[in-house]
């Protein structure tokens, strides 16, 4: 699985901008127009932003050329596609409240044969809490899931309840639903529910937190809105 370091998303509009401007004139914009494009005041904002998506793997950059931005991948077999990072999830309780794909203000940049492979949409959430460490997923991770009810006995899943979000290993047993907890650790119990209740989403994968980096740019003299 291919997924780049973490986008704020300040870096993800200069680089959807990016891409925009090559998809449609088969050539790199200038830095000028760029600056133009984004609606930056300076040169100098333009090239930081470059330069973090060029130090996150995005964009090469060749010198001596005044179209000199190349994006990672372009011409390949494949290619990545920004998932958005939505909510945080609670692993240990209900205690935290599902949000919508409208206050997403990071991304992660995932290899698109992974979202081709499967059907309805795909979100990134933060993880909370360590009922789910047997499992691998720990408070800071990242767990990308898939939109779908149509989830079996043994998934892992993100399901609503009272309009709180948690995610859990899934098993069906005689009209009930039992949302498991994968640790060691006593403390934490199943959540004994009948069937009438909202799964969210299927977990596809579990992106470790150390593994992402987050750098913003806070320009002096501009905002990126």
């Amino acid at each position: 699985m291919q997924i780049q370091n973490l986008l704020t998303f300040k870096q993800q509009r200069v680089l959807s901008t990016l891409r925009d401007y090559m998809y449609t004139q088969n050539q790199s914009p200038t830095l000028e127009q760029l600056r133009s494009a984004l609606g930056f005041n300076s040169l100098r904002t333009v090239t930081q932003y470059l330069d973090i998506l060029e130090r996150k793997g995005y964009i090469v950059r060749r010198k001596n050329a005044s179209r000199n931005i190349e994006l990672r991948n372009v011409d390949g077999a494949w290619g990545t596609v920004s998932i958005p990072v939505i909510a945080n999830v609670g692993c240990d309780d209900l205690s935290v409240f599902a949000q919508n794909t409208q206050g997403a203000d990071e991304f992660l940049e995932v290899d698109k044969r992974i979202v081709d492979e499967e059907d309805g949409d795909i979100v990134a959430v933060r993880a909370i809490g360590d009922s789910m460490n047997d499992a691998g997923i720990n408070t800071g991770d990242y767990v990308l899931i898939r939109f779908t009810d149509d989830v079996q006995n043994g998934d892992r899943v993100a399901a609503i309840v009272n309009d709180m979000v948690t995610v859990k290993r899934l098993e069906k047993r005689d009209g009930m639903v039992i949302l498991w907890p994968e640790s060691k650790d006593p403390k934490f119990k199943p959540i004994i529910l009948k069937e009438d209740f909202k799964i969210a989403g299927k977990v596809l994968c579990i992106i470790p937190a150390p593994q992402m980096q987050m750098t913003e740019v806070v320009p002096l003299d501009e905002e990126l809105m």
